[in-house]
């Protein structure tokens, strides 16, 4: 079963300094999808914009959970993207969750579990406080470390 510890690892970290726009970070988060786990940029591009026209990903409290659900996509991987500021949208932390299309009920769990993760203030108030991508991982890290003790 899928879970945070397997999905989160260095490369899931992204740290936007003075974010200008939702479309920005939307594709500053897909560049790095594509750098890190080479998954086609557009293709992220297309189905998160697709996606957020459905309705709004953000879950309140500075947080969204975006993600996209392809048939194209093999592995499930995650972009956690810490905005150095928030945007218009009131959004300073976003899960950007891409995953596979066959996995539904896996998906749905994944994401219950980072949104879980996330009402925890104290980590959420700690990755607010990052300025770099490893110091985000080591707070998670720490987090599914302690919680699995």
């Amino acid at each position: 079963m899928l879970n945070l510890k397997k999905l989160l690892n260095p490369d899931s970290f992204l740290f936007i300094q003075d974010p200008t726009s939702k479309k920005m970070v939307f594709d500053k988060i897909c560049n790095e999808a594509f750098e890190k786990y080479n998954i086609d940029k557009n293709l992220l591009l297309n189905n998160l914009i697709k996606r957020e026209k459905i309705g709004t990903t953000t879950i309140g409290n500075g947080i969204a959970i975006p993600h996209v659900q392809n048939d194209q996509i093999i592995k499930p991987c995650c972009i956690v993207a810490i905005l150095s500021e928030g945007l218009d949208f009131d959004v300073d932390l976003i899960v950007f969750l891409i995953l596979p299309e066959v996995s539904k009920p896996e998906n749905l769990q994944i994401l219950a579990q980072i949104s879980r993760l996330l009402r925890d203030t104290e980590i959420t108030d700690k990755l607010r406080g990052c300025k770099s991508e490893e110091s985000a991982f080591a707070i998670i890290s720490q987090h599914l470390k302690n919680k699995a003790a």
